[in-house]
């Protein structure tokens, strides 16, 4: 899916480029505050690019960001559980001992 998702953003990166590239010698007039500008088209498709890409990167950042630490989080509590099961099975080692000695010390006040 990924390679998918690349190849259409490399595709469609190369058809603006391709297309500010054919239409540079066109001029555009745009209006600003009652004032016209004239723009190159290949300069301002290039511009609308740019702050495309520069927004698509923090808009995908801010999810990056918050499953980065869900994850973080997600891996703190495995390694509580994993520590409270390494805990319990020590105690489990520790009753076991101690019930093989109480059944030991049982035998030897019978055999007595």
């Amino acid at each position: 899916m990924a390679k998918l998702l690349n190849l259409i953003g490399i595709i469609a990166s190369a058809f603006v480029l391709y297309t500010a590239l054919m239409n540079s010698e066109t001029v555009l007039h745009l209006s600003f505050l009652n004032k016209n500008f004239p723009l190159n088209f290949a300069l301002f498709t290039l511009v609308i690019l740019g702050v495309g890409i520069f927004t698509g990167a923090f808009w995908v950042g801010q999810f990056y960001m918050v499953q980065k630490e869900k994850l973080n989080a997600y891996k703190r509590e495995l390694e509580k559980s994993s520590i409270s099961s390494m805990t319990g099975e020590s105690k489990i080692e520790v009753l076991e001992a101690k019930i093989a000695t109480l059944e030991k010390a049982l035998d030897d006040a019978l055999n007595k």
